[in-house]
């Protein structure tokens, strides 16, 4: 028997005598075109001796049950944790799940999708990192009709979200920095572009207002949104003895990971010398020494609510409108902050 060959779709134009565009739209599962030109494209697929791969098992059903979740931090902490949530879910649901990085030079390139249309995914969940906010793929995705749920805000898009509120979990680490006695304090901001930044950054800047301290009196720093940032963020804000804040609040828990390195660096102590506050509650936070405090959103949870919200979607229980899922952030005290 003759083994069999990839197949293309300039092969699968030839033979049918359709377009390679024609047969490209059937591939990438676009829903303007005729039945039966798909199911002559299938059938070629299917008569002919070839390997049609993942793509020919998709169009004839085998991965119908397919989801795709775009990130654009793969390897971060805190993703990691939210697609242990979204796997346990969909696993339990008996949907394949297919995660797709989304790389920062990518993140307004509408052809980044193309690659994924070809597993014809049942629905898509976009988490919202640093890096971007996945707005040109989310409106892709949905101008196909395709069920798609979004952890955090897309501007200007109607679809179902998961939230939380980062603006109000920055203030109450800000708050609880404060009541602890500390006025000199630091912000190690996310990335300048980052909208879930700015939203921390302003609640941040409540907690100061609100409590009658001078915002120019506090060092805040756009650092990033990993360790190596939060290194780099740090030293700035602490080299001078002079000016150097009692407390630092940190965009993420790997920014503080980094804070610690370079207080270590500086000969200071934590929590004797300088109090240091995170955000996410990834796993590792507390296990640093000391071991941190953390602003909870969890991640797990959030990746959970995200698939389940998506799963009700795909089988049409979500009813009229859009739903939105909230989940509340917690303030985890352990031993970096000290009472002054």
């Amino acid at each position: 028997m003759q083994p069999k060959s990839p197949i293309t779709t300039s092969d699968i134009a030839r033979l049918t005598g359709l377009s390679r565009s024609t047969v490209s739209a059937v591939l990438n599962g676009k829903r303007n075109v005729r039945e039966s030109t798909r199911r002559k494209v299938l059938a070629c697929i299917r008569e002919g001796n070839y390997e049609a791969g993942m793509i020919g098992r998709a169009l004839v059903g085998e991965l119908s049950r397919m989801v795709a979740v775009l990130a654009s931090s793969l390897g971060s902490p805190f993703q990691m944790m939210a697609f242990r949530g979204i796997g346990s879910v969909l696993e339990a649901h008996r949907y394949h799940t297919l995660f797709h990085n989304v790389r920062s030079e990518d993140q307004e390139d509408p052809n980044t999708l193309e690659s994924l249309r070809a597993y014809r995914p049942a629905g898509y969940i976009v988490l919202r990192g640093a890096e971007g906010h996945h707005g040109v793929h989310a409106r892709a995705i949905l101008k196909e009709g395709v069920p798609l749920v979004a952890q955090g805000k897309l501007e200007n898009l109607e679809t179902h979200w998961v939230l939380f509120g980062k603006r109000a979990a920055r203030k109450q680490a800000a708050d609880y920095v404060i009541a602890k006695g500390h006025r000199r304090l630091g912000h190690l901001a996310g990335p300048a572009f980052s909208v879930g930044a700015k939203q921390r950054k302003l609640g941040f800047i409540e907690g100061l207002i609100q409590h009658d301290i001078p915002v120019s009196d506090a060092k805040i720093v756009d650092a990033g949104e990993t360790a190596a940032d939060g290194y780099l963020g740090a030293l700035e804000i602490l080299k001078d003895p002079a000016g150097r804040p009692t407390a630092l609040l940190c965009f993420n828990d790997m920014v503080a990971m980094g804070a610690y390195r370079a207080a270590h660096e500086l000969s200071l102590q934590i929590p004797e010398d300088l109090s240091v506050v995170g955000f996410d509650g990834i796993d590792f936070a507390e296990l640093l020494g000391p071991p941190l405090t953390t602003v909870d959103i969890f991640p797990h949870l959030l990746g959970q609510k995200c698939a389940e919200l998506l799963v009700r979607a795909i089988g049409d229980q979500t009813g009229r409108g859009f739903v939105t899922e909230c989940v509340t952030p917690k303030l985890v005290e352990r031993a970096s902050v000290r009472q002054l």
